[in-house]
């Protein structure tokens, strides 16, 4: 899939990137907390304190800023680092709990539902995150359960169920509840590292070579 692209070119002074910076901060903090059809480009002006001139200048729609602020809020998650040589169990324990902080932090629990929300008006942004976050996380296990295999620690031609079994395991019922039934309590960081710990020693045991 190409990258979502917007009109945008970046302004040579200091003072235009602090300008544009104070547009996309505000109209992200409005698009998330309001969603796209409550939140105006005069709301966005009010908050940012830019002008009408400045923001067309970057952005020549209202659709162009959504795009970019998705875009924006999407490429501050950098990919996971996966260590080869490290603990195996302290790899996937690590992994575990940084995905689950970022998935049920407030900012993206605000960014999938708006991305839910807008879905049909924006397909390319649903398909910008189903592959930057899931699918990334995904390629990026399996390929290092693969590396398991060939290490001898999981059993051959197993790395992709065992990718599956894990990303439905950790996240699953959680995401029902608190994403998809509304609920707003985030899980605590004890919570997050002992459901992280317990589907990790589940998986090596599944999978473990014998």
């Amino acid at each position: 899939m190409d990258e979502v692209t917007t009109p945008m070119s970046m302004p040579n002074s200091s003072r235009g990137r602090e300008r544009l910076a104070r547009i996309l901060d505000a109209a992200t903090e409005l698009f998330l907390r309001d969603g796209y059809g409550e939140t105006s480009i005069d709301s966005i002006l009010e908050v940012s304190g830019g002008s009408k001139a400045t923001l067309y200048n970057y952005f020549p729609t209202k659709d162009d800023l959504f795009r970019a602020v998705i875009d924006e809020v999407m490429a501050a998650d950098l990919p996971p680092r996966l260590d080869a040589g490290a603990d195996p169990r302290k790899t996937l324990i690590d992994l575990s709990v940084q995905r689950l902080e970022i998935v049920f932090s407030a900012q993206h629990r605000a960014l999938l539902r708006l991305i839910i929300a807008e879905r049909d008006r924006f397909p390319d942004l649903a398909q910008m995150y189903y592959e930057r976050a899931p699918m990334r996380t995904r390629k990026l296990l399996s390929g290092y359960l693969r590396g398991l295999e060939e290490r001898g620690v999981l059993a051959p031609d197993t790395a992709e169920e065992a990718a599956e079994f894990f990303i439905g395991m950790v996240a699953h019922e959680w995401i029902l509840e608190v994403l998809l039934l509304g609920g707003h309590q985030q899980p605590t960081s004890d919570a997050i590292r002992e459901r992280a710990t317990r589907v990790v020693d589940r998986l090596l045991r599944a999978f473990h070579a014998d």
